[in-house]
């Protein structure tokens, strides 16, 4: 079984969040099977092609039967369905076809920091091995948001990577400082593309700048958890 993966990938504006997250897609996990929820229906380059758009749920769970697909659901906001209940439709769709990478875009418009749809929750607490229908599956997950203070907090407990571009709130990035043990200022004043990233299984704090073309994807560095000076 393809080991599940949790990813998170936080950061205002700007800041390479998207592009962040189609190069993890594109580059490391590289999926046969990928389901994306587009709450913005995002015309911009790390949406346009990421998958095929469809703005049918019932649709969505048809192709989602496949061997293999990349899919992209777009959000109706003027339909009879609140986002919060397509997501919870999307969640579903993802839990019965299993085996495949579930993006979330957006995540703070479909979760609170105290409060996850039933599928959702489920799909992150025990989506990285379970039995439907009689068969083993797993889910990977891969969330993004401007803000982790608005985002579900166990989805953020369960992450097997964390990263986060510039944050634009003091709030924000204490939360996230205190935890990694670095000066929150430093996630305020990142630059646009730069960003820090925790493995779950590792002390370090990695440090990285985006990169697009033929380069690398970023220029990494290792560096020592330190304690929080702010």
């Amino acid at each position: 079984m393809t080991k599940a993966l949790a990813y998170a990938i936080f950061g205002a504006r700007g800041t390479g969040k998207g592009a962040g997250a189609r190069q993890l897609i594109d580059r490391t996990i590289k999926p046969a099977r990928l389901l994306v929820f587009d709450f913005k229906n995002d015309p911009g380059p790390s949406m346009a092609d990421v998958g095929t758009p469809i703005a049918s749920l019932a649709d969505l769970a048809r192709a989602a039967q496949a061997p293999r697909f990349r899919l992209r659901y777009l959000v109706r906001h003027d339909g009879p369905l609140s986002a919060v209940e397509q997501f919870e439709y999307f969640c579903s769709i993802a839990w019965a076809a299993g085996d495949l990478l579930m993006w979330a875009d957006e995540l703070a418009e479909v979760t609170k920091a105290n409060r996850a749809p039933p599928t959702w929750r489920r799909c992150v607490n025990v989506g990285r091995d379970y039995s439907y229908q009689g068969r083993r599956r797993w889910l990977s997950i891969l969330g993004t948001s401007q803000r982790p203070a608005e985002v579900d907090k166990s989805f953020i407990a369960n992450c097997d990577v964390v990263r986060s571009g510039r944050l634009g709130y003091l709030s924000d990035a204490r939360e996230l400082a205190a935890g990694w043990g670095v000066d929150p200022r430093e996630l305020m004043h990142l630059p646009d593309l730069s960003y820090l990233q925790k493995r779950a299984d590792r002390a370090e704090i990695e440090r990285g700048t985006l990169s697009f073309g033929n380069a690398p994807a970023s220029s990494s560095k290792k560096t020592a958890t330190r304690r929080r000076t702010a």
